[in-house]
């Protein structure tokens, strides 16, 4: 099997270990795209996708140590001014707290990056496992919802505020939306050029599209430093 390398299980900004092992293609994803990681973005460049995950919430109770929403805007430009492809860079919303608030921050981000050329975005939404529900409370955030999921009318009032953007191309993998494809699939491979025969059937969980064939490129089974409440590791 011909793998495709993923930085699911963590944030790849942290440790570079991961650079010694990258595939033909790679998904590399990150919330802190630091002066490091630019480099190694740009040191391999013809073999990555990035997604640059920018939920809003950077600098919060929710993401405590994950830059804000200008400092990620102003080195997405530095990686860009440096010679890293747009079309290999995908806007990643991920994920979105669909309360009126919550959808407030996320068309701030859809706005403030539009002028990057940037057309992919993709999203999920808070998935509330019990230990987040616990984390949350024990940090005084009010739940945005009791269910696993938010509730359909709050997914609805999501894709209505796609509309409004155009330019872009929405995807989303595990969701019962109108968006759906996989975090890895055949258009990243199209879009690298690369000559990899895909494996369908990820199923790393219920909904997923991925391809069978990635392969984790980190090796942590614990929260990163970020903190995020949300985590799906749990403590």
């Amino acid at each position: 099997m011909q793998y495709i390398g993923v930085t699911e299980a963590g944030d790849p900004s942290f440790s570079f270990k991961w650079v010694d092992k990258l595939y033909d293609a790679n998904i590399i994803i990150s919330k802190n795209l630091n002066d490091r990681l630019i480099e190694e973005l740009i040191n391999h460049k013809e073999k990555i996708i990035f997604h640059c995950t920018c939920t809003g919430m950077g600098g919060t109770i929710i993401e405590p140590n994950v830059p804000n929403v200008g400092y990620t805007r102003n080195q997405l430009l530095k990686l860009v001014d440096k010679g890293f492809p747009q079309k290999q860079i995908v806007l990643r919303i991920d994920p979105i707290i669909p309360t009126a608030k919550g959808l407030e921050t996320v068309e701030n981000i859809l706005y403030t990056f539009k002028t990057l050329g940037i057309k992919r975005v993709r999203y999920s939404f808070l998935d509330m496992y019990k230990h987040v529900k616990t984390r949350f409370i024990g940090a005084n955030v009010r739940l945005p919802y009791w269910n696993f999921n938010p509730s359909q009318n709050m997914i609805n009032n999501a894709l209505e505020l796609f509309k409004k953007y155009p330019e872009y191309e929405f995807e989303s993998c595990a969701e019962n939306t109108p968006h759906k494809l996989g975090c890895i699939s055949q258009k990243d491979l199209d879009i690298l050029g690369v000559d990899i025969k895909p494996v369908e059937g990820g199923l790393q969980r219920k909904g997923c599209l991925c391809l069978g064939n990635k392969k984790e490129l980190l090796s942590s089974k614990k929260r990163c430093m970020n903190k995020c409440l949300y985590c799906y590791w749990k403590d």
